[in-house]
């Protein structure tokens, strides 16, 4: 798109799309959103393959401010009002981010984007057209971008595959998070699970309970992410599990530029003996 056909697209989506969370982009080609007086802009966390050590993708997250203070992006997302103002406010939130991580990223970069739940619950149908046509525009193929699907708060099985298979559908990839061993995702209760499944080191009891939840997760044939990793030690006991994703603090915070990441090469070799043991 020439800068004139991006000024005019952009501003057709803020007038048909998110009139009441419009997105600005200034001088030099960054872009914010706007919502409420406060204004939205864009990091981006590393996400390190366990195989080779390198840097695959970013998990974008919002961050607000509020006449120039930070504020808790949650707190923005609580907003009472109409189900369709937080449709808008998540979608000018995917496309903020994707706006300001594409002309960044390598080719070979995948994109991890968050839905809100009152999204997932107030779309009927068709989850993740709307978002595949701005993609579109931006030259962008749906198979690069993740969707983080949530579960919570209403716990729905039927909602939650019904998203799932149409994100899917559309050539998407579909994460969430699974908290532990008992947790209904990997129990059988839903028909469907997601392409990855995040865990949370954090939550579980002992070394061996992540060992036992990385093993289910990759028995159903789904991609074992560890995430909130704080510590070397996180990272020893996630690749020695069999992980096949790292994320967290420990290995890259979350920036306004995406970064480049590297897994120690100690990680990386600790990697390669876990799966020859299981092999």
């Amino acid at each position: 798109m020439t800068t004139i056909d991006a000024g005019q697209w952009l501003a057709g989506l803020n007038e048909t799309i998110f009139p009441e969370a419009p997105l600005t982009a200034d001088a030099g080609g960054t872009f914010a959103g706007q919502f409420r007086r406060r204004v939205l802009s864009s990091v981006y966390q590393p996400v390190l393959s366990t195989v080779d050590g390198a840097t695959v993708a970013h998990s974008a997250r919002v961050r607000v401010s509020f006449e120039g203070q930070p504020e808790a992006p949650a707190g923005v997302f609580a907003i009472t009002g109409p189900d369709s103002l937080v449709v808008q406010l998540d979608r000018s939130a995917r496309t903020l981010h994707a706006l300001n991580y594409y002309p960044k990223a390598r080719a070979t970069w995948r994109l991890f984007l968050r839905v809100q739940a009152r999204l997932v619950e107030s779309v009927g149908s068709g989850h993740g057209r709307v978002f595949e046509g701005i993609l579109g525009r931006l030259g962008v193929p749906t198979k690069d971008v993740v969707i983080e699907l949530p579960r919570h708060p209403n716990e729905d099985p039927a909602l939650y595959a019904r998203a799932l298979l149409s994100y899917r559908s559309l050539g998407y990839r579909v994460a969430s998070e699974c908290l532990d061993l008992d947790d209904p995702l990997l129990s059988g209760r839903y028909e469907v699970i997601p392409d990855i499944v995040a865990v949370d080191p954090r939550w579980l009891p002992d070394r061996s309970a992540l060992d036992r939840l990385i093993g289910q997760i990759r028995h159903r044939g789904a991609t074992a992410l560890v995430h909130r990793i704080e510590s070397l030690e996180h990272a020893e006991h996630a690749v020695a599990a069999g992980a096949d994703l790292l994320q967290g603090f420990h290995l890259g915070r979350p920036a306004r530029r995406p970064e480049t990441v590297k897994l120690d090469t100690d990680l990386a070799k600790l990697h390669r003996s876990a799966r020859e043991t299981v092999a």
